[in-house]
């Protein structure tokens, strides 16, 4: 598979939280080339089915993305804009971003009052510290009554799309990799156990909402009642100015560990890894882990969760960047862990005396 092909397609689909219709079209599309189970419920969530049998494995990638939402609309048709579910502000000013309108989609940049039009003392004021959301503008080039005929209140307004920049190192930077880089680490996992047979049923599941609560984790988690679960996500890689223990090396996969894990899924994770001879560090948090395993473990009667993540740079921005090395570790450790299911699953998953 061609991370890069996958992923630029994955990033250039809109899905804003709470509006991922384009994307989840995307990722339906490539989920059919491996199996012919894929659905969609009624949340948004895509799943994707293979193998049959116990134990019933749920492995979650959230495909949403943070993005803005028009607020108002100017006399002068200038549009005034929110953020949703965590854009960073400080990187919009000079942006290039995309108005999802009713009558289509509109290039628009974000810009801000320049300094130079500020008074001193203002300026001198403004030059320390970032622009705030209300102190930024949305502008499409368009005249107010063509903006007004084409822009509604609560239109999404998203990155514009591009192709991933391929960096030294196998690296790659763009928009949207959190968290559509591990949707494509879920497609990259069924193109190797579509060559394998499994012991197991396998449901591959892009959620929505992820950056707004994992709604639609808990919702995939209730609807198809795992015996596990498996979140993959993104976390933050080292970065100048950043603690040590805030990040990991963007060259490792992490697996986690604590009371949103269940101990025998990392035990599994854990050996896996060092059979495969994967890189991988230990991530150890006590409380909520930010992602959709936190919601997957209270379904029902709980069920039994496993989270691992891939460093990531720049987070929530349009320059993020990840390892593609890393990436394929995490592919091979999620094939490697579900290929590993058989007949003895329960005696695996029951906790130590």
């Amino acid at each position: 598979m061609n991370y890069v092909e996958v992923i630029g397609s994955l990033t250039a689909a809109q899905g804003v939280t709470g509006n991922e219709n384009d994307v989840s079209k995307c990722v339906m599309t490539y989920f059919k080339n491996y199996t012919d189970e894929v659905w969609r419920d009624k949340a948004g969530n895509v799943f994707g089915k293979m193998g049959e049998g116990k134990p019933v494995i749920l492995v979650c990638a959230h495909m949403d993305e943070v993005g803005m939402m028009v607020t108002d609309i100017e006399d002068n048709g200038m549009l005034r804009i929110a953020s949703v579910a965590g854009v960073d502000p400080r990187v919009l000013p000079g942006s290039d971003v995309i108005i999802h309108a009713k009558t289509g989609k509109i290039k628009a940049v974000v810009g801000a009052i320049p300094p130079h039009l500020l008074n001193s003392d203002l300026a001198l004021k403004n030059a320390k510290k970032a622009y705030k959301m209300n102190e930024l503008v949305c502008d499409t080039g368009l005249c107010a009554d063509k903006v007004k005929a084409n822009v509604q209140i609560g239109d999404f307004v998203s990155f514009a799309p591009a192709k991933p920049m391929e960096l030294l190192n196998n690296r790659i930077a763009g928009k949207t990799l959190d968290d559509r880089a591990l949707v494509a680490a879920e497609i990259r996992v069924m193109e190797i156990l579509s060559k394998r047979c499994l012991g197991c049923t396998v449901i591959f599941c892009a959620t929505v909402q992820e950056e707004k609560g994992s709604l639609g984790a808990a919702l995939a988690a209730w609807g198809t009642a795992p015996d596990v679960g498996l979140a993959v996500d993104v976390c933050h890689a080292t970065t100048p100015g950043l603690g040590e223990f805030r990040s990991y090396p963007i060259e490792a996969i992490t697996i986690s560990t604590g009371c949103n894990i269940h101990p025998r899924i990392f035990e599994m994770l854990r050996d896996k890894a060092d059979e495969e001879h994967i890189n991988y560090e230990i991530s150890a948090t006590m409380l909520n882990t930010g992602t959709d395993a936190w919601d997957m473990q209270i379904q029902r009667a709980g069920i039994r969760c496993g989270l691992i993540s891939v460093p990531l740079r720049y987070m929530h921005t349009s320059v993020e960047c990840i390892s593609l090395d890393a990436l394929e570790n995490c592919a091979r450790l999620m094939a490697e862990f579900i290929a590993d299911f058989d007949e003895d699953w329960e005696e695996k998953l029951c906790f130590k005396d």
